[in-house]
């Protein structure tokens, strides 16, 4: 295994063989930061020192390093946030003592009209809506099955009728007299359609 050297300039392992050379190349292109001790190209030098520059925060006015700042503003006690309840805007360092006020107050439910505390507003509308609509599709329910359908009610008339015919008297049905049944057959006898004339036969037999 090939013998290695720290390089006082970039803190890099480099070979042995290369440590002259590599040394003086970052005597002349590496620098350290004066502030957070990092290691840099010296074409870098001047990005890296403006990310040190304290900038003040819009809401505490403490100054802060660039990198710094947005965590900070993003939580910062004096940042202004929306009341969940009331929409106002109030600090953040505030807020829960502000919420704990504000939610207590009660708002009239526009469905059941009864008074609602804010904090649990949302959710007493989410469940209020489905039990005042449970009622009506109850009775919707209850109609539809109460409701005979059409194929319902013809049997139903079907049946009555049936029960109509069997309380009456059977009557006796007259056949056609045998003259009757000559005349229709002389009447068609003419005809040379085989079929039609066996379809003839056959109706005059059935009566």
């Amino acid at each position: 295994m090939s013998e290695t050297k720290l390089c006082e300039g970039c803190l890099e392992e480099v070979l042995a063989s290369n440590y002259l050379l590599h040394s003086l190349y970052c005597e002349r292109n590496i620098t350290k930061c004066s502030i957070c001790d990092q290691r840099m190209d010296v074409n870098e030098q001047d990005a890296h020192m403006d990310s040190h520059q304290k900038t003040e925060c819009l809401y505490c006015s403490q100054k802060f390093e660039k990198r710094l700042l947005g965590m900070h503003q993003n939580n910062c006690p004096n940042k202004p946030e929306k009341c969940g309840f009331c929409d106002l805007m109030i600090n953040l360092a505030e807020m829960p003592r502000h919420q704990a006020n504000c939610g207590s107050r009660t708002e009239q439910c526009q469905i059941c009209k009864k008074h609602i505390q804010k904090r649990e507003f949302n959710l007493h509308i989410s469940v209020c809506g489905i039990e005042q609509q449970q009622p009506s599709k109850l009775n919707r329910l209850k109609r539809i099955t109460s409701e005979p359908t059409s194929e319902q009610s013809s049997d139903d008339s079907s049946v009555k009728e049936i029960k109509q015919v069997t309380r009456r008297k059977p009557q006796k049905q007259t056949k056609p007299k045998s003259k009757q049944k000559e005349e229709i057959s002389k009447q068609f006898n003419d005809d040379d359609d085989e079929d039609f004339q066996k379809a003839l036969q056959m109706s005059l037999n059935q009566k």
